[in-house]
């Protein structure tokens, strides 16, 4: 119902301003047309009004040429003369054709005004003639006053018309005046009745329909406020259990955090304990075996004796013996490097990088500004698991051929980063668990730190983590 309403008053309102419009645009149309018209007059009259001097003026000339004796003089009335009747001339043919071109306007002659033109054209022609004979040579004084007698008795005719022609046009002029006026009258009296008609068919409805909706409107703010109350009152106890049950998940949240990061801890726990058995048990239990059987053979006197293939087997049975005893002492110190539980972590990354660079030809560089400082054995054992992962990948995956290792205080936290200048990748394409990553955010997350790593293809890799300990 209310959209047929808008739509009708709509309908309406746009009607009257298009008529509005219409009668506004019509009316400037109207009145410039008049404008030009009033110009164009404004033209006709100073034209004819200077077409009636011209003639005094020929008037004049005509007798100062015919009652002067000197040559030089007479020569220039006499230029002076065919200029003005050039003029004279122009003006009177354009001023019939209705056409004046050197003001680029154009008109139409009345009858009236037509009618005039012929009675003015035969002493037109005649002073036109007379004057061109007069100014065509020199002529006898006899003759001069001739033309001069002819002259004045048309030139009077000639004013008697042309004072007709302007009074013609200036009476047109006001016609077309009135005319006007009275055309502005009518489109004022339009445009009145227009919003009159405005008021009584669209305003006046719109306004009682405005009052009808504004009392609808006021009545809906009403039980709007009444409703809004009720609902505040019902979105604040739902905003009590709301944070009541918010409470209650965060707290399971953080519990189920905390047993899981506690489950994690041992399975990490569990992990480095058994890494630290095995690796006492290789270094005390098979490392001692080997060692003993190393000693057994470098005992053996009787070694001389033997042929040259069995003294060369015997020989790389030595050596055979030597590197396993090697290979073990990695291992065992990989599990479990006995320096890191007596000496800290900074002796335990000198070691391993020392390892690492006998058994690469990648330079190894490590920067660090504790001497013998102890962290805790969970952050050592950490941080040192994390270098160990990093080292292993810029070696076997990144073919670094630099690595710079930073064992770094950061305030109340621990900063160790490892930069390497190989191939690099994109962190964000990489699976989940792949090249150890996965493994060391784990290990940083249970340090309660911040794990990052930065990298992209050509340009190296750098991985950062910072964790919270006291020195």
């Amino acid at each position: 119902m209310n959209t047929q309403i808008t739509h009708r008053f709509t309908i309406r309102y746009i009607l009257a301003l298009s008529l509005l419009a219409s009668l506004t645009i019509g009316g400037h149309m109207v009145v410039q047309h008049q404008l030009d018209d009033q110009q164009n007059d404004a033209y006709l009259i100073n034209y004819a009004g200077r077409q009636r001097f011209q003639s005094q003026q020929i008037m004049k000339d005509v007798l100062l040429l015919a009652y002067e004796s000197s040559p030089l003089k007479h020569d220039s009335l006499q230029r002076n003369l065919r200029a003005t009747l050039l003029n004279f001339e122009n003006f009177h043919y354009q001023l019939q054709s209705g056409r004046l071109d050197s003001a680029n306007s154009t008109f139409r002659n009345s009858l009236i005004t037509k009618k005039l033109y012929t009675n003015l054209e035969p002493h037109f022609l005649v002073i036109s003639q007379q004057v061109r004979q007069l100014v065509a040579k020199r002529l006898s004084p006899a003759k001069s006053a001739l033309i001069v007698q002819t002259l004045l008795g048309h030139e009077s005719q000639f004013l008697v018309i042309m004072n007709q022609i302007v009074g013609q046009y200036q009476r047109e002029a006001q016609d077309k005046v009135s005319a006007q006026a009275t055309v502005d009258k009518l489109l004022i009296i339009a445009t009145l009745l227009v919003l009159v008609l405005e008021a009584l068919l669209i305003f006046h409805p719109a306004v009682s329909a405005l009052q009808k909706t504004v009392a609808q409107v006021t009545q809906s703010e009403v039980q709007m406020r009444a409703a809004n109350a009720q609902l505040q009152q019902t979105n604040q106890e739902l905003q009590i259990a709301q944070e009541k049950l918010l409470q209650k998940t965060s707290s399971r949240y953080r519990q189920k955090l905390v047993d899981q990061r506690l489950r994690l801890g041992l399975l990490v726990q569990g992990q480095e304990d058994e890494r630290r058995r095995l690796s006492r048990e290789l270094h005390d239990g098979i490392g001692q075996m080997l060692t003993g059987l190393k000693l057994l053979a470098e005992n053996i006197r009787s070694a001389d004796q033997l042929n040259d293939k069995d003294r060369q087997t015997f020989q790389n049975l030595k050596v055979l013996l030597i590197r396993t005893i090697q290979e073990t002492r990695d291992v065992s110190n990989n599990l479990m490097p006995p320096v890191l539980s007596d000496f800290g972590l900074e002796s335990a990354l000198r070691q391993l990088i020392d390892q690492q660079s006998r058994q690469t030809e990648i330079v190894i560089e490590l920067h660090s500004t504790f001497s013998g400082d102890r962290f805790g054995q969970s952050v050592e054992i950490g941080l040192y698991r994390i270098a160990q992962e990093a080292l292993h990948n810029a070696i076997k995956h990144a073919k670094a051929s630099k690595v710079h290792v930073s064992l770094l205080p950061d305030g109340d936290k621990i900063s160790l980063n490892v930069d390497d200048n190989g191939n690099g990748f994109r962190p964000q394409r990489v699976k989940v668990g792949s090249h150890g990553l996965h493994n060391m955010r784990e290990r940083t997350q249970l340090l309660n730190g911040i794990f990052e790593i930065n990298s992209e293809p050509g340009e190296g890799t750098s991985v950062s983590v910072v964790v919270p300990v006291p020195l």
